[in-house]
């Protein structure tokens, strides 16, 4: 995980922040520590950049899902395929730890997903598919159905100039009602982008409730030094956006943090 965080995430095509991965690396340490096992999905991989690091954070016998059309009529684009396909081999990701669904997210069902998956299990699914506000929808229904009780949803390019379609896509799903509205979802945090926008936007982290304010907690505190508020959004109150002005200053969740964390979280 550190050296691809380091060194690896910038050799392979994609956009994807520093101040992302920062956050998306505690997430999976506080998922080892909540318990929270179970594989990760993407929907739009396009060559890996952030799915390799998602991938970091498997544990022993987890999978990991590849969602993407490669090309438009779907599997067409044999050369982004290829190189995804070699950047799972540098990683030593092409033993079967990854199964690639070569398909349009928007042909799935929250019954297809959960039958490939093997029920509500992902417990990190990214959404970064098609932009448009009915796909955007549409894909933050079928993560909704997939993940497990301590899962989270990574929402991408929010608050893009270049894709104002996905903020309001995320916006009305926060504030639908009934079978259209996020159940027990909430934002959890928001990370800012911190660079040009064809480098990655801002990303929404999203969780059930039962885990939300916990997560929020760990993800204070291993991010403190580039936390800058806590806002209302969607109706949620208590937001943390990071902001990352520099290279990130990530704590590591050793024995120390870990007591703290501890101490925190038994205290929600």
């Amino acid at each position: 995980m550190a050296e691809y965080a380091a060194t690896g995430v910038k050799s392979v095509p994609g956009a994807l922040q520093s101040g992302s991965v920062s956050v998306i690396w505690s997430i999976l340490e506080l998922q080892d520590v909540f318990g929270v096992a179970g594989p990760i999905a993407e929907i739009g991989v396009f060559k890996g950049r952030l799915f390799l690091l998602l991938c970091q954070g498997l544990n022993e016998g987890e999978r990991a899902f590849a969602i993407d059309i490669f090309g438009q009529p779907p599997g067409s684009d044999q050369d982004m395929l290829t190189d995804f396909g070699k950047n799972l081999s540098r990683y030593g990701l092409d033993d079967g730890t990854v199964d690639i669904q070569t398909v349009d997210s928007s042909s799935l069902t929250g019954g297809d997903l959960t039958g490939r998956f093997g029920g509500q299990v992902i417990r990190l699914f990214s959404v970064d598919g098609d932009h448009g506000l009915e796909a955007v929808t549409h894909d933050l229904h079928l993560a909704r159905q997939a993940i497990c009780a301590g899962g989270i949803i990574i929402a991408d390019d929010l608050f893009n100039p270049w894709y104002p379609t996905v903020t309001e896509a995320v916006y009305d799903f926060f504030k639908a009602e009934g079978k259209d509205g996020p159940d027990d979802l909430e934002p959890i945090a928001l990370v800012a982008a911190n660079g040009p926008v064809e480098t990655g936007a801002a990303k929404l982290f999203i969780a059930r409730y039962s885990h939300a304010a916990k997560y929020k907690a760990g993800l204070k505190l291993l991010n403190q030094a580039d936390l800058k508020h806590c806002d209302p959004f969607a109706g949620f109150a208590d937001i943390p956006t990071f902001y990352f002005d520099g290279p990130p200053q990530k704590h590591v969740l050793d024995d120390s943090m870990g007591q703290i964390l501890e101490e925190i979280v038994t205290g929600l």
